[in-house]
């Protein structure tokens, strides 16, 4: 008989930013509580009250001891691999094919407890790490979907395998290009190889950079 799968705390936790805000409002709540120009001390301590309650109650723990924080780890790898099963990819949420929608909506009503245990987990065993509890550092990649209508559209190139290394712009060459040319930068992608080389001599030719016969010509002088 396996042993039972223990469950973690689902509810709710700081985050480090949140909790960093707590504690400053702490510190505000007891200065108000001292300070001789707060005549209602009475409301500014039951303040301090609730403050210190909400800091005590959502402030992640860290595991008690070594045992506690290998069931941690382990739940939460297994937490992680269940909810990437099914989760809807970077490419579907981005262009949201027919079904998008449905898949998300589905997925996070299915997965609601397991994706609160998995952010507590990985707030308490990661304490100060803004981006532990981020699922979105481990959405998939490719769609399962169809991409046909897709709301956000994809524009594919496709190079011929005998044109030679392909001709790329880096974003200072595409800056230059768009200050005096902007639907010439905005066509770079459907240009042949051919054409792109032409207007990355004239490109780099306006930055003062040598262009390649500059380059060759230096060569041989030398």
């Amino acid at each position: 008989m396996e042993p039972a799968v223990q469950i973690f705390d689902t509810k709710p936790l700081l985050r480090p930013a949140q909790l960093e805000e707590m504690q400053q409002q702490v510190k505000i709540a007891e200065a108000k509580l001292t300070s001789p120009h707060i005549t209602d001390k009475g409301a500014a301590r039951m303040q301090l009250i609730r403050t210190r309650k909400t800091l005590e109650e959502q402030t992640p723990r860290a595991p008690v001891d070594a045992a506690e924080e290998g069931r941690m780890v382990d739940r939460e790898k297994s937490l992680r691999d269940e909810l990437l099963t099914g989760m809807p990819s970077q490419e579907e949420m981005r262009k949201a094919p027919p079904g998008a929608v449905d898949k998300h909506m589905g997925w996070e009503k299915r997965n609601k407890q397991k994706i609160l245990e998995w952010k507590n987990l990985r707030l308490r065993l990661m304490p100060g790490e803004r981006e532990a509890a981020n699922l979105e550092r481990f959405r998939p990649v490719g769609s399962t979907l169809s991409m046909d209508n897709a709301v956000v559209s994809t524009k594919q190139i496709y190079i011929p395998d005998n044109v030679g290394d392909t001709v790329t712009f880096n974003d200072e060459e595409l800056a230059a290009l768009r200050a005096i040319k902007p639907q010439l930068a905005e066509s770079i992608g459907v240009m042949s190889n051919e054409q792109r080389a032409v207007v990355k001599d004239l490109v780099e030719g306006l930055l003062g950079k040598p262009t390649p016969a500059e380059t060759v010509g230096r060569g041989k002088k030398g």
